[in-house]
């Protein structure tokens, strides 16, 4: 069943918004950016074959799931039909990375809107949520492990970038960012926090720019034709069910930017396109990367001289966002001022462009809701409630479920009470 061509162009201009490429101000070139903070590398990303054994572990690691794409062919059935399928996806997959050229069968995910909170009505409170195949995972993840292995023995990816590592997490950003406020409170000092949501960047990233990138940091010829080959002709529809549950398909349509979301590589490559953002302000203020949750840490102690930095700050990352041909969503960017109880609020204004920064009082962050006093009583009455409601649940259905499942319930909330006393010191 199709859309209807109202419905299927209001879609449309909700997830291609963010794509204009119009009244761009370019004060900057990108390259000139990675220049200024990193030396052109002497050695060069090399792709090797993938083996029978290799893409059997990455098919048994596989999560058992029933969603798929528009292929109709979910992770279950690869797995059950891995037997037979290994030696025909070998030969595949080793003239994919030899030739460069990524297979266009596999560049059509399919769209569906999640809805994440408030009026059902607006686009806006839609998260999209992309399906590719399950066989573009399986090369996606040979690729993923070469790239991600020359980046961190390259030292590529910066500091402040606290995912895709297994010496840190969540927590660890978390601490670095609470370790500092505290320290200076404590020496009655003021922090101001920028939160910069970069989700919706994902989407907007301009391909030329992101190659241009890509071969900056040494790729090698048929690895950066690969990179190319997998940016390039990708399309992709909307699915949605109607009231009476029956599935509404859009039309296939051509994406000109950004990385397929939902993707294995699209995550880091992101990430590659976004490292130098960090760097450019780092004379001035101090930040932490979660994947695309970005905190900036301003440190000053007179009201004057905070105003000058802030305005600064917003002027370096506007004009990066620019001459990366994305725009800031300032709907997404957050102010939050730390303060001890007896100090008192600093007036202040911050523009970007035309709107206005939103200053807030709390905000949930990395999933800690953390306030202007890091008092840490809004996170505990919305955890309260949340392990209430699970409580509440588990006592409902355990007469149905089995002992096993109930354990991963109770344990997969009981994960989030032990993040927060972490930080209370419990």
């Amino acid at each position: 069943m199709r859309l209807s061509p109202i419905f299927h162009l209001q879609l449309n201009i909700f997830f291609w918004k963010f794509f204009s490429e119009e009244n761009v101000i370019i004060n900057n070139d990108p390259i000139t950016y990675l220049r200024q903070h990193f030396s052109q590398l002497s050695s060069s990303i090399k792709i090797d074959n993938t083996t029978m054994h290799e893409n059997g572990k990455i098919i048994n690691s596989l999560k058992c799931k029933d969603s798929y794409g528009y292929d109709e062919i979910s992770s279950r059935i690869l797995k059950i039909s891995a037997p037979y399928l290994l030696s025909p996806l070998i030969y595949t997959f080793n003239k994919i990375l030899s030739t460069g050229i990524f297979t266009e069968r596999l560049k059509f995910p399919v769209v569906k809107p999640l809805f994440k909170k408030g009026d059902r009505a607006e686009f806006s409170n839609y998260r999209p949520i992309s399906l590719l195949t399950s066989f573009s995972k399986i090369i996606e993840k040979c690729i993923y492990k070469t790239l991600y292995c020359y980046l961190n023995d390259n030292k590529i990816l910066i500091k402040e970038q606290f995912v895709f590592s297994e010496k840190l997490s969540t927590n660890m950003a978390t601490y670095a960012l609470l370790n500092n406020v505290l320290s200076s409170l404590s020496k009655r000092k003021s922090w101001w926090w920028f939160i910069l949501r970069l989700t919706q960047c994902v989407l907007c990233i301009n391909q030329n720019t992101h190659l241009v990138k890509m071969k900056f940091y040494c790729i090698s010829v048929i690895a950066n034709k690969f990179m190319r080959s997998y940016e390039e002709n990708i399309y992709q529809r909307i699915s949605m069910k109607d009231s009476n549950l029956n599935k509404l398909f859009s039309e296939w349509v051509h994406v000109k930017h950004g990385v397929p979301q939902g993707s294995v590589l699209g995550q880091l490559l992101f990430l590659i396109y976004i490292n130098d953002l960090p760097l450019n302000i780092s004379k001035l203020v101090n930040s932490i990367l979660f994947a695309d949750d970005m905190s900036i840490v301003i440190l000053n102690t007179k009201p004057e001289e905070c105003k000058t930095n802030i305005n600064s700050v917003m002027a370096e990352i506007i004009n990066w966002f620019q001459s990366n041909f994305l725009t800031l969503n300032c709907d997404k960017t957050y102010f939050l001022q730390f303060l001890t109880k007896k100090q008192n609020e600093i007036k202040i204004q911050i523009i970007a462009s035309n709107p206005i920064i939103t200053i807030i009082k709390n905000i949930k962050c990395l999933g800690l809701i953390i306030d202007s006093t890091l008092s840490w009583r809004d996170h505990v009455v919305g955890l309260t409630s949340t392990l209430n409601k699970t409580c509440y649940a588990i006592r409902a259905i355990k007469h149905f479920m089995p002992s096993d499942v109930l354990r991963k319930i109770y344990f997969s909330y009981y994960t989030q009470l032990s993040h927060t006393v972490l930080f209370f010191g419990g």
